[in-house]
Formats: C-alpha cells, structure tokens, sequence
C-alpha cells in the first residue's frame, strides 16, 4: 500500500470529490492505499520531502502549486511542457533501480478523454480508440475540422491541447477580454487561434461552403450571469456558433466516427446544468457536464500511478483499472457530487482547512531537477525551455 496526496490550497476538504474517486479506485483494487488532502500555499521542504519518501506512490497538484512544482521534478511530460503546468506526479523507476518524479497535466486527459467517451455513446456499435491514434485527419477535403474554447484562463489551455490532440485546427476561442486571449497565443505558440468576437467573426470563419468545421467546443467560464455588454456579447457569439447548421461529414474517417450531434463539454458543474449547458443544448448539441471530465481526468491519474508511465497511451488505457470499476466509482463520485445530503454527512467533523505552509518559506531551487538531469544516474532525462504560463 501507498500513500498518494492531493497539494495545493484551499481544497474546500469538505466539498472535494478527489479522495472519494480515488479511495474508491484504491480499495476496488484490493489495496490499502489511501489518497488525502495535505494543504499548503507553498512548495515546502516538508512537501518535497512526502513525495520524496518510499511511502508515497504519487501525488496530485492544484492551484497555486501547478508551476510552482516543476522545478523540483525530474522530467516533464509533453503536455505539461506544452501548457506549462504539472497536477499529477509520477514515480517512475528507471533501469538503474531509481525513481523519477514525472510532471504530467492531467487535465488534457480529463477532457480529451471525455470527449472520447461521448463519441463512444454516439456510437456504440463502432470502436473508438482511446490512444494516441485517436485523431481526425488534418486536412480534409471539405474544409477543417475545428475544435471552439469558450474561456481564457488554465483550463482554456489545457482544453484547447485536449482539442488538438484528437486532430481539430485551428482552435477558435469565444472570449470578452483582448489580453487574456493574447495570453493564451502568447503561452501556446504552437498552436493557431483564431479570436471569435461578435457574430459577424462568427459568419466570417465558420459558415459557408469549404470553411471551418467546429465538430467539439469546450466551455471554460464560470456559470455567472452575465451583467455588462461584454459579457453579454460572449453568449451572443456561443450561440452564433451553437445555431450554424450541422451535417455529418462525408469525408472517409479511418479511425474517429464523427459526432452525430456535436460536442460540447462545459466545465464548471456548479449548477450541474450552467447557463452555457442550457444554452448548448437548446441548440440541438450533445452536452457533457464537467463532473464526466473531472472523472477522466482522476482515472488517468489512476491508471498512470499503477503502470508508473506518464504517456496519454497508460492514461487513456480503460483496460487497466477495467470498466466494472470506473462504473462504479463514476457512480460514486457523481453521487458525492450532485448528492447534498451526502457531501454535508462527509463535512460533519471536517474543520477549517489549515495551510501547512504558513509561516513556512517556500523550498528554494537553484537549478531544478529538470536542468540538472543530464547529471543523474547517466541518464539523459529530459529538459525543456518553458513557456509563460499564468
């Protein structure tokens, strides 16, 4: 048995349906391994130092300590390096009989994966793949296939790669401020957006014959009601998109069926059905609600922590943890989620949630793990120049 932990600050410990889907997970795999939340502001000594220990079997990170942690890891995985931001640790031994710490950002997964279970509800006759090879082609007769992001914050990153991993460019981006979608191109440069403003945008890249096809789009704002004209312009422009008619395509697809209604995974799941949920869904598009992609995102947590690799091949693996035991924790954790009754029982005795950090300074690195690779063990571990990412 192992222990893993949740790090970061606040959690609300009382309202975090993390330890419930993994202690599930655990216990269902016939362990004693135990997943809790460890709070703090700060990447501590006394944090790196549970990690570091044999007892631990990885860890998950939240806000603030996503960025703040890759100095003190020896590897990063492709998608935390293209976002900039680690939530999942992975202890991976190496052929010297060492252990390495991955970053990976499971958030990618979470949403990607997601999606992927949709088009598996669309079409469940058919094989939809769950590795790598689970993308539309780039370049299709018609016109591209293209993913939308409503947002401009972390998620919006992590959404708009989830996007580009299954094949859909350019991404397209639905959002009020200039600056924060100047951000986001500024953080992802290998990747195009293209900014949809008004509905005119809208009309001008999205409809017509040989323009660009939006078969998936990804809410990312929170569920509040819009007060000034800029706000109210954001669900103007959604609903632009959400209204152009949708034909399946005709182009020859070898490996991902297309949407027989398109996709939209929003979010934020408080309130579980969101104003843009509503609004998605009037239109005729197949929502998902963000509790699905909260989920995927733990399974591949799950999955990577027992196999000990940091790929979206192990992450997205449904045969490693088997579907009798993802069903019936997805059912435990929606329950927890969307239960009142249930979530004010687990609060009963849970006090205020403590920083453990404070008035502790934060663990100094002057030359990360990362830069300093080269060094161990022989092996020629990977190091990468990062990208701003706020």
């Amino acid at each position: 048995s192992k222990k893993y932990h949740l790090f970061g600050f606040p959690i609300a410990v009382a309202h975090s349906a993390a330890p419930t889907l993994h202690n599930h997970c655990f216990k269902s795999l016939g362990t004693e391994s135990t997943y809790t939340i460890w709070s703090t502001s700060k990447v501590t000594e006394e944090m790196l130092a549970v990690i570091q220990d044999d007892n631990c079997g990885g860890a998950a990170v939240t806000m603030p300590l996503k960025t703040a942690i890759i100095p003190f890891l020896d590897e990063l995985a492709p998608e935390s390096q293209v976002t900039n931001a680690c939530n999942t640790i992975v202890k991976v031994p190496t052929p010297e009989g060492r252990v390495k710490l991955v970053g990976q950002n499971t958030d990618i997964l979470g949403v990607r994966n997601a999606l992927l279970a949709a088009l598996r509800e669309q079409h469940q006759s058919s094989t939809v793949p769950s590795d790598a090879s689970a993308s539309y082609p780039l370049k299709p007769a018609l016109g591209p296939f293209t993913g939308l992001v409503i947002g401009g914050g972390a998620t919006t990153r992590s959404s708009a790669q989830a996007l580009t991993l299954l094949g859909l460019s350019p991404i397209f981006l639905i959002n009020r401020d200039e600056k924060e979608v100047q951000d986001v191109k500024d953080a992802m440069k290998h990747l195009e957006f293209i900014h949809l403003r008004s509905p005119a945008d809208v009309e001008t890249h999205l409809v017509g014959e040989g323009k660009a096809r939006i078969l998936m789009a990804v809410g990312c704002i929170p569920s509040f009601a819009p007060q000034t004209l800029a706000e109210r312009m954001v669900y103007t422009t959604a609903s632009a998109v959400f209204t152009i008619p949708y034909r399946i395509p005709t182009d020859t697809s070898l490996i991902l069926p297309y949407p027989t209604q398109r996709l939209f995974l929003e979010m934020p799941y408080k309130p579980l059905e969101t104003t843009m949920y509503k609004v998605a869904s009037a239109h005729g598009w197949y929502v998902i609600d963000g509790i699905q992609a909260m989920i995927e995102q733990g399974f591949a947590q799950q999955r990577m922590w027992l196999r000990g690799v940091a790929s979206v091949t192990v992450g997205s693996d449904p045969v490693i943890l088997g579907k009798q035991l993802e069903d019936d924790a997805r059912r435990a954790t929606r329950a927890f989620l969307t239960d009142s009754t249930t979530r004010d029982a687990t609060a009963v005795g849970v006090g205020k949630e403590v920083d453990r950090a404070e008035g502790r300074e934060a663990a100094v690195s002057t030359v990360s793990r990362l830069q300093r690779g080269m060094g161990l063990g022989g092996q020629g571990w990977l190091a990468c120049d990062l990208g701003h990412y706020d």
